[in-house]
C-alpha cells in the first residue's frame, strides 16, 4: 500500500513538473504566460504517466542510456499519439497539429519532440527520479496518504470541471453556427476580421431600421451571439492552451469562436 501511494505522488510530481515545461515553453513562444493544460490546474497528467512508465519498465536498465534513451523516446511518443487519437475520438476535435513539422506521424507526433522525450527520461532516471525517491521517502506516511487523497480528489473535480467546460464549450459551437447561418439569411455579411459583437450589433441594428418586420429574427441572432460570449472563461483557456486546435465537425464556428472570445465589448 505505502508502494501505491508512493507512485501517486511521483504521478503528481511529474504531472507538476510537464506542466511547469509545457508552459515555460508556450509562454516563451507565444511572449505571454500561457496555462499549457488540458485540465485548469498546474499538472498534465500526460507527463506524469509517461514518467511512470519510464520508472516501472526502466528501472532495471539506469546503467545503459542508449535503452533508456531509444525506450523512453518510443514510450512517450506511443503515449502522445495514443493520448492525441484518445482525445480526437471523444472529442471530435485535434488539439495539438505537427503536421507542418518534418518526420510528423498523422500531425500527433514529431521526430523532434520525440528527441526532447528521449533525453527528458535520461534526465529523470539519472538525476531527477533519485532525488524525488529521496524527497518522497523523507515524508511522514501518514501525511503521506493524506496528500496523496487529497490530490486524486482535487484531479477528479478538476476532470469534472474540464469536461462541462467542453459540453459548454460544443453547445457555444452550435449556437454560433447557427448565428452564422442566420446572418447568412438575413443578407448580413460579416467579415472574418470584423466578427465582434459590436460590428454584429451594428449590422443587426441597420436591417432592422430598415425591416420591422425582421426585428424579431435580429434579437434571436444578438442572443445566440451573447450566448456564446458568457461565462467563457475555462473556455478561453482551452482555446489559448491549444491555439492550433481544429474541430472535426464544426472549424468554421470554432474559427469564428476563437475570433470573437477576443473582443473586449462588455
Amino acid at each position: 500500500m505505502d508502494l501505491l501511494y508512493k507512485y501517486t505522488l511521483y504521478f503528481f510530481i511529474y504531472a507538476f513538473f510537464g506542466w511547469c515545461c509545457e508552459t515555460i515553453y508556450c509562454s516563451i513562444g507565444n511572449k505571454k504566460v500561457t496555462n499549457r493544460g488540458f485540465l485548469n490546474g498546474p499538472i498534465c497528467p500526460i507527463y506524469g504517466l509517461g514518467a511512470l512508465a519510464i520508472i516501472l519498465f526502466l528501472k532495471d536498465y539506469t546503467g545503459d542510456l542508449a535503452i533508456i534513451f531509444t525506450m523512453g523516446l518510443i514510450m512517450t511518443s506511443s503515449l502522445e499519439y495514443a493520448t492525441g487519437a484518445i482525445l480526437e475520438f471523444l472529442f471530435h476535435s485535434t488539439w495539438w497539429d505537427y503536421s507542418n513539422r518534418r518526420f510528423n506521424i498523422n500531425g500527433r507526433i514529431c521526430l523532434k519532440n520525440s528527441i526532447l522525450f528521449g533525453i527528458m527520461s535520461i534526465l529523470l532516471m539519472k538525476i531527477i527520479h533519485p532525488i524525488v525517491i529521496i524527497i518522497v521517502d523523507s515524508i511522514n506516511p501518514t501525511f503521506m496518504y493524506l496528500i496523496a487523497i487529497i490530490l486524486i480528489i482535487y484531479l477528479f473535480i478538476d476532470i469534472l470541471i474540464t469536461l462541462n467546460a467542453l459540453s459548454k464549450l460544443r453547445y457555444k459551437l452550435d449556437r454560433l453556427e447557427e448565428a452564422i447561418e442566420d446572418l447568412r439569411k438575413i443578407d448580413i455579411q460579416v467579415k472574418f476580421e470584423r466578427f465582434t459583437e459590436e460590428n454584429i450589433s451594428k449590422a443587426l441594428n441597420n436591417i432592422r431600421n430598415k425591416d420591422e418586420k425582421i426585428k424579431f429574427k435580429t434579437n434571436e441572432i444578438h442572443h445566440k451571439i451573447l450566448n456564446v460570449k458568457e461565462k467563457s472563461k475555462v473556455q478561453k483557456r482551452l482555446l489559448k492552451a491549444f491555439p492550433n486546435m481544429n474541430h472535426k465537425n464544426k472549424n468554421e464556428g470554432l474559427k469564428y469562436l476563437k475570433q470573437i472570445l477576443k473582443d473586449k465589448t462588455r
